[in-house]
Parts: C-alpha cells; structure tokens; sequence
C-alpha cells in the first residue's frame, strides 16, 4: 500500500478514535455529575427527614434576585395544625399526593401540549412533590432543564422521605408573600396568630393565594380570578 495512502488512513484512524474517546470522557464526566448530585440530594434528604432546613434555595434566589428580606420563620408541626389545612391544601393542589409517586402524569401531558400551544413554558404540571423539590433545592424559573433537576430531585424525595413528612416540609417552606416562608410564619404576618389558630375563613384564604403569593394577599385574594375561583372551590367543599 503507497505511503501516502497508508497515512491517510492512519490518520483518519486517529481522528476517530479521539473523536470516541472525546465522547466517553463527555459521557463519563455527565454520569459522574449525575452520581454526585444524586448523592448530594440523597445526603440532604436524609439529613431533612429528621432536620428542619436552615433556608433554602429559593430563598436565596429571591433576596439575590429580588431582594426579598427573609422574615423570622417559624416552624409548626404538621400534628399542630387544624386538619382541615392541610386537606384543602391536598384538594387544590394535589388530590392523590397520597397515593402517587411523586407525578401525575396527565397533568404533566396536559402542561406539555398547553406549553405547545404557547410557544413557551407557562404551566407545569407540578404535584406537592415537584413543589417541595423546587422550594427546597431548585428555583422557580421556567425551563426544562430545572424541569429535569426537579424530577430527579422528587424521585431521591419520594424514596427517602415519608409523605407526611414532605407534606409538612412544603407546608413550612413554600413561598406565601415576599419574604414569607411557611405557613406558620404567613399566618403571624398576615393575622397576627399561630396557623394553629386559624380560623376556616382565614385558612381558605390563606391557602387560596399558594399559586401567586407575591401580588396577592389574603386580604386581596379576589383580585385574582384564579385566587377567587380556589377560595369559592374550598367554601363548598369545606
């Protein structure tokens, strides 16, 4: 075979096989990521099925991006609180939180079609889990690849902490105004009491504001059509 044609081949040869190599050092280098972040989230889990967390990511994502203040939390236990909260908070937001694993697949088909049809990610589909997963260790933004986060995050949740648990984790660290974190805390901002004391009108309220917190109150809570329509649903079955 002539010299030249020889070299070619070789070093076509060469090319390729960086190519390859270049791709399971890619491959290696994302799988390694993934075991580290499972790990991380798996270590968290644990640590949280027993420990309340300090803060959390969105909590630093708003005082960075927005400059909410954190207010004072406080924490209550889910035993302490009227049980008629957390059942209208399982009604508006997640009807079989108790009997899934994390996702309610129609729902997230029902998102992706409606994000089709506007041409950008507005609905999410999302259960208590994914809720908790993003209040705990992600952000609000819209995008797919927090949407991938978020999954992975309530799969290592679901298999690690208990629901009643996690129920009480999301009750104490979603968002409820600015600055405002856990219902115990909303609840002594807004009406001067423990949640615990809550009356039926003020838990309605309080709770018919979880899906936009930050320009709505419970005192302003008509004002929303969406806000207005969940606290009409809560007034006729509870």
């Amino acid at each position: 075979m002539p010299p030249l044609i020889l070299w070619h081949r070789e070093s076509s040869m060469a090319k390729k096989t960086k190519k390859q190599s270049l791709f399971v050092r890619v491959i290696r280098w994302i799988a390694l990521a993934h075991l580290w972040f499972w790990g991380f989230i798996a270590f968290l889990c644990i640590i949280y099925s027993f420990i309340n967390p300090p803060f959390t990511l969105l909590m630093l994502d708003r005082f960075v991006e927005r400059g909410y203040k954190i207010e004072s939390r406080k924490f209550i236990a889910l035993e302490k609180l009227p049980s008629r909260i957390p059942q209208m908070v399982i009604a508006l937001e997640d009807g079989n939180y108790y009997k899934h694993f994390g996702f309610e697949w129609n729902m997230v088909k029902q998102a992706y079609q409606k994000n089709q049809n506007a041409g950008r990610i507005r609905f999410g589909g999302s259960t208590i889990s994914n809720q908790l997963a993003r209040s705990l260790f992600l952000t609000t933004h819209r995008n797919y690849l927090r949407k991938y986060m978020e999954i992975q995050v309530t799969v290592i949740m679901e298999l690690i902490m208990s629901k009643n648990r996690m129920l009480e984790l999301y009750l104490n660290y979603i968002e409820w105004g600015k600055g405002i974190y856990g219902i115990e805390t909303a609840s002594l901002h807004y009406y001067g009491i423990s949640a615990a004391n809550l009356s039926r009108g003020q838990s309605m309220k309080l709770i018919s504001i979880i899906t936009n917190p930050i320009r709505y109150s419970p005192q302003t809570y008509y004002n929303s059509p969406s806000a207005n329509a969940r606290y009409q649903m809560l007034q006729r079955y509870f």
